[in-house]
This record gives structure tokens, C-alpha cells and sequence, in this order.
């Protein structure tokens, strides 16, 4: 008989990757990483892994993607990449039966299975107690939010699309600026990757210019000392800290807030610990509240892809 293979892919507004889940409890096999923009649609990336890992179809017994998006819909549609997912299409092609999650319930499914040494604790606390609710956010392409309940369950959310609420006389005048550029100024706007170019963008409309850089450009003009690159990036980690301190009130998540994403990877330095904890502290009466909250950066290079192998080993 035929050996099933299940396989496991996460999906990112830049890039896509893929495991194979060989058993409860086994580490992920054949981890392989794509750029999204290298295919037109999913099934194009699917294919190519199953090819690069000599894969064939009618060996799958699960194909689980955890996708950027809400997917009780059919087709998923997703927001940070032009792709449109059918199941049909999936079921038929694959020959099995796809299995599809938010990629931020996933994110927070995995965070029981992140080892010891794949969290760094800014605030420590949250080591041991997994009797209350734990958030997890993720600036990336976009910005994912998802929130672990005592009992295993995830809330899955969009909270990335809250509208961005100022806290300084400066953010009000970025805030202006970016509706001179989109109809609604979502979080996700401000805390990305593309969110940091925007606030490079918006700070230069403050004063009168209206330069545009990449992120990469941000963050290398940044650690060369150029000030208005500094600027913008104080600011994402004033805002990403605020955020934060709200996504934790908005769940109730006292036992921990998980900071995930590419974006933070990518800053490296020039992510202010102190900065982001000042700000997720700014709670005015709840700021005691927000003060006993555990907060730990996930160093675990595919939690995604952990997620959704946890969550295949649970149905």
C-alpha cells in the first residue's frame, strides 16, 4: 500500500511555505520556502512543492493551508496577495479533502509547542501558566491577530483591520496625512512591513515633502543614522506597542502577548523593547492591568506551519 503523505503550507503576503507532517509529535519535514509573486494562484505553488519533493498527488491524505484571510468564505479571497482559493478546486485537484484556517489561528495554535528557547520574554511571567487567554500578533506583509483560549480553542480575528486611533499630536498629523493617501486608515496601515514605509511616507507630507523609500531602504538608512528613517521607525515601535496594549484588552489577554511577523526579524536592532512596553503599558486606567501582562518575542522560524500541523493532529 501507498504511503499517505499530509502536508502543511503557510501563506504570507510575500512569501508561501510548505511541510511535510510525518506523525504526532515528529518534527516537520521538507520545509521549503517560496515567493508568492513567483505564481499566478495557489495551485501553482502547490504544485511546485510537491514536485520538488517528489510528491505524487494521489498520495496526499491531507493538504492544510493556513491562509492570511478569513476563510469561512467560498472562494477565500485574500487581502495582501491577489490569489482566490476554491475548495472545489482544491478537492478536486489534490484529491483529498482540504483543510484550510486563518494563518493566525494557526500562529496561536502553535503556541504551546514553542520551546524554551524559541521565546524571548521581554516582560517574563507567562512561562508556565496556561490557564488564561494568550494573544498573539504578527506584523508582516500585513498585520495577523489571533487570541489562544484556556481551553485550546483560538478566537480568530481581523483585528488588523481596526482603525488606527492616534495617541500623540504627531500621530494625529500622520493620521491626516495617510487619509490623504487611503479612504480608511486600518493598524495594518501603519503596523507592516508596507505600514513602515507609509509612516516614512506620511512623515515626509508633514514636512511639506513627500518622499517614498522601501522598507529595507527604511531600516538600512536607519541603522546608518539618517534621521527621518529613525523617525519612522520610533514611531512603528510607539504604535506597534500601543496596538499591542489594545489587542491585549480587547481578549482579556492576561496570560501573555506573543509578538510574531517577519517585520520584527527584519528591524533587528531597531527594535525598541523599552519603547513598545511603554507603549503597551499607556493605558490610562488600565495601565496597572496592562503592567502584569507577560510579552515574549516567538524566535520559532515557522510557527505557522507548527499551527497547522497541530491543527491537522487535532481533527
Amino acid at each position: 500500500m501507498t504511503q499517505k503523505v499530509s502536508i502543511v503550507a503557510d501563506v504570507g503576503g510575500t512569501d508561501i511555505s510548505f511541510a511535510i507532517v510525518p506523525g504526532a509529535a515528529a518534527p516537520l519535514q521538507g520545509i521549503r520556502v517560496y515567493h508568492c509573486a513567483e505564481f499566478d494562484r495557489i495551485y501553482g505553488a502547490i504544485d511546485r512543492y510537491l514536485a520538488d519533493a517528489s510528491i505524487p498527488v494521489d498520495t496526499l491524505s491531507h493538504l492544510c493551508l493556513a491562509l492570511p484571510g478569513a476563510v469561512h468564505t467560498n472562494p477565500v479571497r485574500l487581502v495582501n496577495i491577489p490569489w482566490k482559493i476554491s475548495r472545489q478546486k482544491l478537492r478536486k485537484r489534490y484529491l483529498c479533502e482540504p483543510v484550510l484556517l486563518n494563518d493566525f489561528t494557526a500562529q496561536a495554535l502553535a503556541i504551546p509547542a514553542f520551546a524554551p528557547e524559541e521565546l524571548q520574554w521581554l516582560r517574563p511571567g507567562g512561562e508556565s501558566d496556561h490557564l488564561l487567554t494568550r494573544a498573539i500578533v504578527g506584523p508582516g506583509t500585513g498585520l495577523g491577530v489571533a487570541a489562544l483560549l484556556p481551553d485550546g480553542e483560538v478566537v480568530e480575528s481581523e483585528a488588523g483591520h481596526f482603525s488606527f486611533a492616534p495617541g500623540t499630536p504627531l500621530q494625529q498629523q500622520l493620521l491626516t496625512k495617510l487619509w490623504e493617501l487611503f479612504p480608511r486608515v486600518s493598524i495594518e496601515r501603519l503596523v507592516s512591513g508596507p505600514g513602515l514605509a507609509n509612516l516614512y511616507r506620511a512623515l515626509q507630507r508633514v514636512e511639506g515633502r513627500d518622499g517614498q523609500l522601501s522598507p529595507e531602504q527604511i531600516t538600512a538608512q536607519a541603522l546608518a543614522g539618517d534621521e527621518m528613517s529613525l523617525k519612522a521607525v520610533t514611531e512603528f515601535n510607539s504604535i506597534f506597542g500601543s496596538v499591542c496594549g489594545d489587542i491585549a484588552l480587547a481578549f482579556g489577554a492576561v496570560g501573555g502577548v506573543y509578538l510574531s511577523g517577519g517585520v520584527l526579524d527584519k528591524l533587528g536592532s531597531l527594535f525598541d523593547p523599552r519603547l513598545f512596553l511603554t507603549q503597551f503599558d499607556n493605558k490610562g486606567r488600565y495601565t496597572d492591568y496592562c503592567r502584569t501582562i507577560p510579552v515574549a518575542r516567538v524566535m520559532c522560524e515557522h510557527p505557522g506551519l507548527l499551527g497547522a500541523a497541530r491543527h491537522l493532529q487535532r481533527l
